[in-house]
C-alpha cells in the first residue's frame, strides 16, 4: 500500500470528499478470493451491491465468478446493460413496476430472482409475456436472520414444489443469507453459528431431492462465513466486502487468531478543513462521506497511528489525535478507511482508483437511483 498517499499528484484535482480504491490491493482480493473458492471447488457469485461498478464486476467475472448478486433490479439493470450475465437479484421483487422490469431484463440476459412467498411467484409469472423464456427463481430460506425468507422447512418446501411444478418457472433451487453470521468477531462462535444456519438448507435440500425436485444451486454465505462455509450446503458463495473491506470485516479474526486475508483497498480522501483545538482537527468528511452503521475507522492514511475519528455532523469528522502528535495543516489531505463498506459506496458516484504507478482512473457507481428507466434499460 506504499504507493496509495493522499498527496499523490493524480489526486491533486479530486475534490473532497472522495472515494479512492487502490486498485493493486482491489485486484489482489479479488484474485485471492477466486483462488479460495476454485480451491474448495465452490463457485462465486460475488455480491455487486457492495461496489455496484461495471469495470469491478467484470474484474471478478474474469476470474472465474460464474456471475454477480445484485441487491436490487436498479443494480441488476445498470449492470447488464454494459454486458455482465449471470445475474441474481436476491431480495424479492414487490411493488411497482419491479417484476414487468425482472420480466424485460430476463429476455436479454441470464437472470434468476428470489421468492419467500406465493404471491410473489405469481406475480412475476404474470409480468412474463407469452414466449418470453422461463424465469430463473431460487425460493429464499430464512436461516436466522430474520430478514426474508421462508420461515419454516414446511414453507420452503410447499413453495420450492410449486416453483418446480410451473412451467413458466426454471427453479433453480435455494438461497440463504446468514447476514447475522459473517460480523460475529470470535470465530468459533462464527463457525458454531454459520454450521447452524446452513443445516437449514441442507434439511430442506436433503427433503426436496427425496421428492424429486433438485437443488442445483444453494447460493449464500458471505465475507465473513467463507471460510466455515466450504463443505457445503452451498453451491455458491455471496461474498462482497473482501474486494474493499472496511472497519467492521477488519475487526474479525481467523481460527489462528489472524486477520482475514484481503487487504483494505476502500478510503475516503478528505480534507482537514479545521484545527483550532489540541489534539483534534475537523475533515471534510461526515456523514455525507461515510456510512454510520458501522465502527469508526481506524486506519488513516497519511496520519500519525493512534488517530481516532468521530463523526461531527453531515459535513465534517472529527479526527483527534495522540498526545504530542502535532496537528496537520490546513489543507492537509488524508485518507479514512471505509465504516461500512457497501452503504459508503453509495453515498459517491464514483471511485477515483490509484494503481501501483500512481496513476488514477475513474470508475463509475451504477444503480445509486432510479437512473435506469424501465424500459430503456436494455436495447
Amino acid at each position: 500500500m506504499a504507493h496509495l498517499r493522499p498527496d499523490l499528484p493524480a489526486l491533486a484535482g479530486v475534490t473532497t470528499p472522495a472515494l479512492v480504491v487502490d486498485h493493486t490491493a482491489l485486484t489482489d482480493n479479488i484474485a485471492r478470493m477466486a483462488a479460495i473458492a476454485a480451491e474448495h471447488h465452490i463457485a462465486l457469485r460475488p455480491h455487486a451491491k457492495t461496489h455496484k461498478c461495471v469495470e469491478i464486476a467484470r474484474m471478478q467475472v474474469n476470474a472465474g465468478a460464474v456471475g454477480v448478486a445484485c441487491a436490487t433490479i436498479r443494480e441488476a439493470e445498470a449492470l447488464a446493460q454494459d454486458g455482465i450475465t449471470g445475474l441474481l437479484i436476491t431480495s424479492p421483487l414487490v411493488g411497482g413496476d419491479k417484476p414487468a422490469r425482472l420480466a424485460r431484463l430476463s429476455r436479454h440476459t441470464r437472470m434468476v430472482a428470489v421468492v419467500d412467498h406465493l404471491a410473489q411467484l405469481d406475480t412475476l409469472c404474470a409480468a412474463l409475456a407469452p414466449g418470453d423464456p422461463p424465469l430463473g427463481i431460487l425460493v429464499d430460506v430464512d436461516i436466522g436472520q430474520g430478514r426474508t425468507g421462508v420461515a419454516t422447512l414446511q414453507d420452503g418446501h410447499a413453495l420450492a414444489r410449486i416453483a418446480a411444478g410451473n412451467p413458466r418457472i426454471a427453479f433453480h433451487g435455494l438461497q440463504g443469507y446468514a447476514g447475522h453470521v459473517q460480523h460475529i468477531v470470535d470465530p468459533a462462535a462464527r463457525r458454531t453459528a454459520a454450521r447452524t444456519a446452513g443445516e437449514t438448507l441442507r434439511t430442506l435440500v436433503a427433503l426436496l431431492e427425496a421428492d424429486g425436485v433438485p437443488c442445483p444451486i444453494v447460493s449464500g454465505s458471505g465475507t465473513g462465513a467463507h471460510a466455515y462455509d466450504m463443505g457445503g450446503p452451498y453451491t455458491e458463495l455471496q461474498v462482497g466486502s473482501y474486494v474493499f473491506m472496511d472497519a467492521d470485516y477488519g475487526r474479525l479474526r481467523r481460527d489462528d487468531g489472524s486477520a482475514l486475508p484481503f487487504t483494505p483497498a476502500l478510503f475516503v480522501l478528505t480534507t482537514v478543513v479545521s484545527a483550532n483545538h489540541d489534539r483534534q482537527i475537523t475533515v471534510d468528511a461526515g456523514t455525507k462521506a461515510l456510512a454510520v452503521n458501522g465502527p469508526p475507522p481506524t486506519r488513516f492514511i497519511g496520519l500519525t497511528p493512534g488517530a481516532t475519528y468521530a463523526f461531527g455532523g453531515d459535513e465534517h469528522g472529527i479526527i483527534t489525535l495522540p498526545d504530542g502528535v502535532p496537528r496537520p495543516a490546513l489543507g492537509t489531505r488524508i485518507l479514512i478507511e471505509a465504516t461500512h463498506c457497501d452503504p459508503t459506496v453509495n453515498l459517491h458516484a464514483e471511485f477515483h482508483a490509484v494503481h501501483s504507478d500512481g496513476a488514477t482512473t475513474t470508475m463509475a457507481i451504477v444503480g445509486r437511483y432510479d437512473n435506469i428507466s424501465g424500459g430503456d434499460a436494455v436495447r
